[in-house]
């Protein structure tokens, strides 16, 4: 009688045990994007746009844990910090920058200046390059922006840039970094392709966090659908 007893008694512990495992809370990303919040309160003033994007990640990341989707929170945690570190870095680019423009005197404008401004052909400026919906291919059209693009970079030779990713608001928060981190690889392999030189071109996924148009509707989403360029000091 106790031979049949204990089995019986071993698969009910095995049974409370499964259903009482709890669900596995990404602490460790948690107190990272945390502290990371507390760190860039410095930010707000430097670095307006990208303190606002990790705040409105943070903000989604907490209601994603009120709702036990850890896997999806612990992808938007990542991504706050990540964009916290970003703000830190711009200010710290930007103070960097001020420093030493306080330390020079300054210098009149050479006469030849303008003569060589005349002779600089080429664009002036880079160009946004967009992307069909769920898509990460370059289009004629987008390959078409981007020689105009690598064309400003050979006439502005030092002039590191970085590469934004951004996706419009459908799809899962994990979902929309990922494609917008591929967009932005995709634009960078194609400028290396025209020559330009990889140290100089950094990627960032912003996912749904800046949107051009927060519209719901297919002009809307495709003006979201981008890449734009972000020139670095």
């Amino acid at each position: 009688m106790l031979k049949r007893i204990l089995p019986i008694c071993s698969v009910l512990a095995l049974a409370v045990l499964v259903a009482g495992c709890p669900k596995q809370i990404p602490q460790p990303e948690i107190d990272a994007a945390e502290q990371a919040m507390v760190d860039i309160e410095s930010t707000k003033d430097c670095a307006p746009e990208t303190y606002q994007a990790a705040k409105t990640m943070m903000e989604r990341a907490r209601a994603l844990l009120k709702e036990e989707r850890y896997e999806e929170a612990k992808t938007a945690l990542i991504a706050a910090k990540r964009l916290a570190e970003k703000a830190q870095k711009e200010c710290d680019e930007k103070r960097k920058a001020e420093e030493e423009a306080a330390r020079k005197q300054p210098e009149p404008e050479p006469v030849a200046k303008e003569v060589e401004i005349e002779k600089d052909a080429g664009p002036d400026r880079m160009v946004t390059v967009y992307f069909g919906f769920n898509e990460a291919t370059l289009t004629d059209e987008s390959r078409t922006a981007l020689n105009n693009n690598a064309d400003y970079l050979r006439n502005h030779e030092g002039q590191r840039v970085q590469i934004e990713g951004h996706c419009d608001s459908r799809g899962s928060t994990e979902y929309n970094l990922a494609l917008g981190e591929r967009r932005a690889m995709a634009v960078r392999k194609y400028l290396v392709k025209l020559g330009v030189n990889p140290t100089r071109l950094e990627i960032i996924s912003y996912g749904e966090e800046r949107p051009v148009d927060p519209g719901q509707s297919e002009d809307a989403w495709s003006q979201n659908r981008r890449a734009e360029f972000m020139e670095l000091r």
